[in-house]
């Protein structure tokens, strides 16, 4: 009967509409629950009933559709909306959200794995990373790259995640102590710094006991048991010769030896390091600084005298001996002052001159006049430029105020050529251009010499040799640290790397290093990366990483089953699985102290809720005419 049809038709409408009421009182219920996806119901209607078939069209009539009538609704599909849900941040390390594609993998009570978008993270006693106490996923197998960084194998099988320990890098709770191996020394040195004041070379620096130090830096390194001891790294620019300048460098720590202690680095004329050079540059014989202001005679026999300070600054040695090299007396001092009392007779008293050196200086005394025959040219003061080979001498006459310099080479057959200054000053600078003599006659040479205004210029010679030398430097230095006895530990062997200084025009030097090794540390904070990588900061300052979260992905996640706690499922519609590292094969990445809401939208859900609840009262109304007309029917009979 048609009035029974439109009954049961309704009854199915009805039943529709309720499941599409459950399914909106389902989201709104969930939409406090971190990661939850909304769903929504989709209706198809019921196999209809052909009342009358359709008909074909013939040469007299047209054709005729068929008449049909619906028998109801059902439902067709429960759909699940997978957008991204708004991104809360949080205070928790373990929270973590996911901003695109993908799923956290999880491993069941019964070692199955399920996928969930519920970032909410906690770690347990035993320290495994669980969500809602199931245990997430990823991976701890791992390789060394050759600057020895964690590279997890993410081509391997997933499998359960503990913070604290695991069967390839053991106890991950307790960092134990790394001995230091390598310290790379980075930054720059100023070019405008001056060079060293007792220098006589590219590797030859002179007294270094109270050397002022251009640029310094403090390094850690660590034993075998983490003792740390702090190295001072101390830099001086040594000499310039052409295009090449050299710095010396010093390590230095008042507890325990190490060796080697000192060295040599060079660079070129854009700044870079070099490990060689090849230069041509002045040998300056040494003299002592003193000048005839500085020494004064007192009851010592006229003639010729050769005075030579030996040894360093905490001891330097003031020894004085006669024209036949017999030594007549010494003194010791720490500044250059002193008494020398000769064995022939009279004293010598010294005091500190400018610029106090190891050498000789030769005086001559007259009636206890004193003179000099050093005119007290240092390495530093004479600057060589393509000049030939050879012995030179610089010859200075006359007062202060009022010096004149000249310049005499001799060659190797013999031939001596004096020059005069085509630019001089009072002070002993000059600058000698090798082409022509004195005389303004051509020499056939070729080369500059160009000397500044020592410190304690007086008439006399200083005589220098110019040649070319081939020097070779190690821009990295093996030094072996020897730890105090008391420590207990084998000796520290650290590779020390200057390949990335440079230099820089600049009023100061800044550096800077990375040095390995570490002590003991215990766990300060974690924090988890856009890829997945879990990172803990120890106590000791080191941060490693200690694990890799895993994502799985899925060709048709629409198709994934729930299966309660916010977890879902593979099922026959899913798809094929992919387990990615977050941010590869299009999956999106993680952000660490934030949780991803729920995507339900309030408003469209209460206006399904309005028109599933109109369906619901129309359906009811349907039922409740057929019954009035049913009714009628009866009473008619009766």
């Amino acid at each position: 009967m048609a009035i029974m049809n439109a009954l049961s038709t309704s009854v199915s409408g009805i039943k529709s509409s309720q499941t599409a009421l459950d399914v909106i009182a389902n989201n709104i219920a969930n939409v406090n629950t971190t990661g939850y996806k909304s769903q929504s119901v989709t209706f198809s209607d019921i196999l209809s009933q052909t009342i009358k078939a359709a008909t074909a069209a013939t040469d007299t009539t047209g054709s005729t559709n068929a008449s049909q009538v619906g028998l109801g609704v059902s439902v067709a599909s429960t759909d699940t909306d997978m957008t991204v849900g708004t991104t809360s941040s949080s205070s928790n390390w373990t929270d973590v959200a996911l901003t695109g594609s993908g799923y956290f993998i999880v491993q069941t009570s019964s070692g199955e794995y399920a996928y969930t978008r519920n970032g909410s993270m906690s770690v347990d006693s035993e320290g495994n990373l669980t969500i809602d106490g199931y245990i997430v996923c990823g991976w701890e197998d791992y390789t060394l790259d050759d600057d020895g960084n964690i590279t997890y194998n993410t081509s391997g099988s997933v499998e359960p995640i503990n913070i604290y320990s695991d069967s390839y890098a053991g106890n991950k709770y307790t960092l134990t102590p790394v001995a230091s191996t390598s310290s790379d020394i980075t930054g720059y040195v100023s070019s405008k710094a001056d060079v060293a004041d007792g220098a006589t070379g590219l590797t030859s620096i002179g007294d270094t006991t109270d050397l002022d130090f251009d640029a310094t830096t403090d390094i850690k390194v660590y034993d075998s048991q983490g003792n740390a001891y702090t190295v001072s790294v101390n830099m001086k620019k040594c000499a310039v010769e052409g295009d090449t300048t050299t710095w010396y460098w010093e390590l230095d720590n008042d507890d325990v030896t190490i060796s080697p202690s000192s060295g040599y680095i060079a660079f070129d004329a854009e700044g870079n390091v070099v490990d060689s050079a090849t230069t041509l540059s002045a040998t300056v014989d040494d003299t002592t600084g003193y000048t005839a202001s500085s020494i004064t005679s007192s009851g010592v026999t006229d003639g010729d005298y050769t005075v030579k300070v030996t040894g360093t600054s905490d001891a330097y040695t003031i020894t004085v001996y006669d024209s036949s090299g017999t030594s007549l007396g010494s003194t010791t001092s720490t500044t250059g002052s002193g008494s020398v009392s000769l064995s022939t007779g009279g004293t010598l008293t010294f005091t500190k001159p400018t610029s106090l050196s190891t050498g000789t200086t030769t005086i001559s005394v007259a009636s206890d006049t004193v003179t000099c025959g050093d005119a007290n040219y240092e390495y530093s003061d004479v600057t060589v430029s393509s000049a030939p080979e050879g012995s030179y001498t610089i010859t200075t006459a006359g007062t202060s105020g009022s010096y004149t310099t000249t310049l005499t080479y001799t060659d190797s057959s013999g031939t001596t050529y004096t020059f005069a200054s085509t630019s001089s000053g009072t002070d002993g600078s000059a600058t000698f251009n090798l082409a022509t003599d004195s005389s303004g006659a051509s020499t056939g040479l070729t080369g500059t010499i160009t000397l500044a205004a020592p410190s304690n210029l007086e008439a006399g010679t200083t005589s220098f040799t110019v040649a070319s030398t081939t020097y070779s430097f190690d821009t990295k230095s093996t030094v072996t640290i020897t730890t105090p006895a008391d420590a207990g530990t084998d000796d520290i062997t650290l590779a020390l790397d200057f390949s990335d200084l440079t230099t820089k025009s600049s009023t100061s030097s800044s550096l800077s290093d990375t040095t390995d090794g570490y002590t003991t540390g215990t766990p300060s904070s974690y924090s988890v990366s856009t890829d997945g990588t879990i990172y803990c900061t120890y106590s000791n300052g080191e941060t490693l990483s200690i694990g890799q979260i895993a994502l799985a992905t899925f060709t048709n996640a629409e198709g994934l089953s729930k299966i309660g706690d916010n977890l879902y499922s593979e099922s026959l519609s899913s798809g094929d699985l992919s387990i990615v590292v977050a941010g590869t094969g299009s999956s999106g990445t993680m952000t660490g102290y934030a949780l991803e809401l729920s995507n339900v939208d309030l408003a469209s859900e209460f206006s399904d809720m309005m028109i599933s609840q109109r369906a619901y009262q129309a359906n009811t109304k349907v039922i409740s005419t057929a019954d009035d007309m049913l009714q009628s029917l009866i009473n008619m009979v009766g």
